[in-house]
């Protein structure tokens, strides 16, 4: 019988140096996507996971959490399910309730979770978290098509390298205001009924965030009032009359302190009465962008 010349793949695992708590431990522990990447990598990752975890517990969707989350293939789905409950943490310890995990949208759709704010209306929210693989692919239906083949594979094999390459320094355009809105007009709008106020929230995975990008408020603003729609694309005829705002949150490694959430919010002057957001709603969000801002002034002043 012939000898094959290559190797078992090497499964990874999260370093022998880093701690991980009784919940985390269990995520990992029957999880498909379990060895192919190091998460978490670092012990502030693997405590703010089992804090993010230890907060569904108390909210009695752990379970429910785990049985999506183990079924996943891929540390791509895995992060983005790992967004949506970050969001539903971050926003519960900015002050909301949690009063619905997988609220009906429009139609036969589901999103997120369905949040209060002192005593505010329930407020829809859908998360995404468009991934720093789309970057290296046109975003236009017609632009894909267009690449050769070789050029095709060349981006893909790019992709499967992971999203940083040890000791290349890569250039190029920014795109990640671009990605960003792009996952929230295909994903995001078609769930938003004209019954309630609406949010979409952004955590993103881009090479470059759009949190503190220069354009990404011109950008949004210009997508609210008139969406730069893929017209090769049948399904990209949505606007934004039921999206009462975007929230976009960038949580990362402050040191081996904390985890800082950066923040940039958009408001919606065209919503529709109904789905607009509460007054405080949008408030705390201009206040979580501006604190957001100071922090990186601080951070970079006298460098």
């Amino acid at each position: 019988m012939p000898q094959s010349n290559s190797r078992p793949q090497q499964l990874m695992g999260p370093p022998a140096t880093v701690c991980l708590g009784p919940l985390t431990q269990q995520l990992l522990s029957s999880a498909k996507w379990q060895g192919t990447d190091q998460f978490p990598a670092w012990q502030i990752w693997a405590d703010d996971v089992e804090e993010v975890l230890a907060f569904l517990q108390k909210e009695n969707r752990l379970a429910a959490f785990l049985s999506d989350i183990q079924k996943v293939q891929t540390p791509q789905h895995r992060d983005a399910l790992f967004a949506e409950a970050r969001v539903a943490f971050h926003l519960a310890r900015s002050g909301f309730r949690i009063l619905q995990w997988e609220p009906p949208g429009e139609g036969t759709t589901k999103g997120d979770v369905l949040v209060s704010f002192d005593h505010s209306p329930a407020i829809f929210v859908e998360v995404k978290q468009p991934g720093w693989q789309g970057e290296f692919l046109p975003q236009r239906a017609a632009e894909r098509s267009r690449l050769a083949f070789q050029e095709k594979q060349r981006r893909l094999s790019r992709i499967r390298q992971g999203k940083f390459i040890p000791g290349v320094v890569e250039g190029g355009a920014v795109g990640s205001h671009l990605a960003s809105m792009n996952v929230v007009g295909g994903n995001a709008l078609p769930k938003f009924s004209n019954s309630c106020p609406n949010l979409a929230v952004v955590v993103d995975d881009c090479m470059v965030s759009p949190v503190g990008l220069p354009g990404l408020a011109e950008y949004v603003r210009q997508e609210f009032v008139r969406p730069g729609h893929d017209t090769d694309d049948p399904d990209d005829f949505f606007t934004y009359e039921r999206l009462g705002g975007v929230l976009f949150l960038r949580p990362e490694a402050e040191g081996s302190r904390m985890i800082d959430y950066g923040a940039d919010f958009l408001e919606n002057p065209n919503v529709l009465p109904a789905c607009a957001l509460p007054p405080a709603v949008s408030t705390l969000f201009l206040q979580m962008r501006d604190e957001s801002e100071q922090r990186e002034d601080q951070k970079y002043a006298g460098s």
